[in-house]
């Protein structure tokens, strides 16, 4: 039998201090091979990298911050992290991920890369190549100069990269699918350094890994999208009436188990202010052939009372740029996690039932923190089909996911980082009781959204044990070394 051993506080002290060292060793070989492209907490650009992420959990205070101009440089900064192999660092493309420390460090190196946000319309204008830096409402903002557009995200502030890496839910997903299987080309920096395209006949076994399975085996330095014609939408912003809220369900339900409409996209909320007491519910809709508008979203737009109707025909870029400016001017902190089962017809009702019961003595324990809860119910896209590359999210081609199942976001934004392990603990409660529900039902689905999951999840472990099995086949090839698993701590771990 072994003891246990006990670390005394100046052995802990030493190892921080030694990690520091080699961190801050580091930072000083990036600074002497790239001096331009590395900043220390003295400069404005360390300051402005950590000011824009949107949520306050998120800004925490690498010993510098390293932001690449080309796929070269991201290479040369891989290749003094691995010499330095005691340096952890980050990855921050947009830095939307709401789990702390999966898109910046503590005491480590962050590699930002709001300098690599380049895009451009290429090859006849079949594709738009997009750096890994760069957000939506930039992608939107130029391909739609030539009257084009992309799958991508549905808030133009979002980044493009976690999002593409993990999924990534579009306007044309209902018809078109995942934004991943957009991607024809994935510029990637291996851990050895070497720049590598991985696409359909070049590295395919990584192709299809990266979608789905993010910061595990490289670092994506651009994206190659295909593009399809623009053309407006129709939809928006829809807030009702509290005592809508049953009846938005109904109809959400009503959509979800009726005749499938490949043009009806979006989602509904139910939000719960704590310090005004209220529960509002909403809608983020939108129809991707406004002449024939609404089709089945009819029953939901059709409810009444409505406080405020933001229903519109624009542009993608417009809908984008609206719906940025929801986000609040105003960072806070946030956290969410999720969850998914398959429609009924009371399935909705009963999850809303209990977190309705249960959240404001939550929010109150946390008052001081002003906490907003919502949950919000989304349809999933459809897995590839007819031949189309493969992507790692699990789903067979048989399966119809986009027709009979649905995603739960559970979400506390607060104040007071006080609050944040009540609240952490409190969504652990929520997706349990919430699974239970769905289990007693009948309809619970083991699968989760990597882009909307708490750090306490494991949504690759999901994608079902083949799945994983080849992810980590990949991982374990692309990757020997196992940087991407050790020196990254952020993100879902393949091992």
């Amino acid at each position: 039998m072994y003891a246990p051993t006990f670390y005394s506080c100046s052995w802990i002290v030493l190892c921080a201090t030694v990690a520091h060292a080699y961190t801050s060793n580091a930072c000083e070989e990036l600074s002497a091979v790239l001096p331009n492209s590395t900043f220390y907490p003295e400069a404005p650009t360390y300051n402005a990298s950590i000011l824009s992420y949107p949520f306050l959990q998120l800004r925490m205070h690498p010993i510098c911050i390293f932001r690449p101009k080309s796929a070269h440089d991201v290479s040369t900064a891989v290749g003094v992290l691995t010499r330095c192999d005691r340096t952890k660092f980050a990855i921050k493309g947009g830095g939307h991920n709401a789990n702390a420390g999966y898109n910046n460090i503590e005491d480590g190196v962050t590699i930002d890369m709001q300098s690599l946000k380049k895009v451009e319309v290429a090859r006849g204008d079949e594709v738009v190549r997009v750096g890994a830096g760069a957000l939506w409402q930039d992608v939107y903002d130029e391909a739609e100069k030539r009257n084009l557009t992309a799958l991508g995200g549905r808030i133009g502030v979002v980044g493009t990269a976690g999002f593409l890496t993990g999924g990534g839910i579009s306007f044309f997903s209902p018809e078109r699918g995942w934004a991943c299987d957009s991607v024809v080309n994935f510029e990637v920096v291996l851990a050895s350094g070497r720049i590598v395209n991985a696409n359909a006949t070049s590295h395919v076994d990584l192709f299809a890994a990266l979608k789905g399975g993010q910061n595990n085996f490289g670092i994506v330095t651009r994206f190659d999208l295909k593009t399809l014609p623009a053309g407006p939408l129709w939809g928006g912003r829809i807030v009702f009436a509290p005592n809508a809220t049953t009846p938005l369900l109904s109809a959400y339900t009503k959509f979800k188990m009726g005749q499938y409409d490949p043009y009806a996209a979006g989602w509904v909320t139910i939000r719960y202010n704590h310090t005004a007491a209220t529960f509002n519910p909403v809608s983020i809709l939108w129809y991707t052939k406004p002449a024939q508008k609404p089709g089945a979203l009819k029953d939901i737009t059709d409810i009444q009372p409505q406080i405020v109707n933001g229903m519109i025909e624009a542009p993608i870029s417009e809908h984008t740029r609206n719906a940025s400016r929801q986000v609040s001017a105003n960072p806070q902190r946030t956290i969410w996690a999720t969850t998914t089962f398959r429609i009924s017809p009371t399935i909705l009702h009963r999850i809303h039932a209990l977190w309705q019961e249960i959240v404001p003595d939550v929010s109150e324990q946390y008052a001081y923190a002003k906490p907003i809860a919502e949950i919000t119910f989304q349809a999933l896209p459809a897995p590839p089909r007819n031949g189309s590359s493969p992507n790692s999210l699990g789903f067979d081609p048989s399966e119809t996911p986009e027709r009979n199942l649905v995603f739960l976001q559970i979400i506390f934004t607060f104040e007071d980082a006080a609050a944040t392990e009540g609240f952490e603990e409190a969504l652990k409660d929520f997706v349990k009781l919430i699974e239970d529900v769905a289990r007693e039902e009948g309809v619970l689905h083991p699968w989760k959204y990597l882009n909307f999951a708490a750090s306490f999840q494991s949504p690759l472990e999901t994608y079902g044990a083949d799945e994983l099995a080849k992810l980590k086949n990949v991982g374990e090839k692309y990757d020997p070394g196992a940087v991407f698993q050790t020196q990254v701590p952020g993100g879902f771990k393949l091992f």
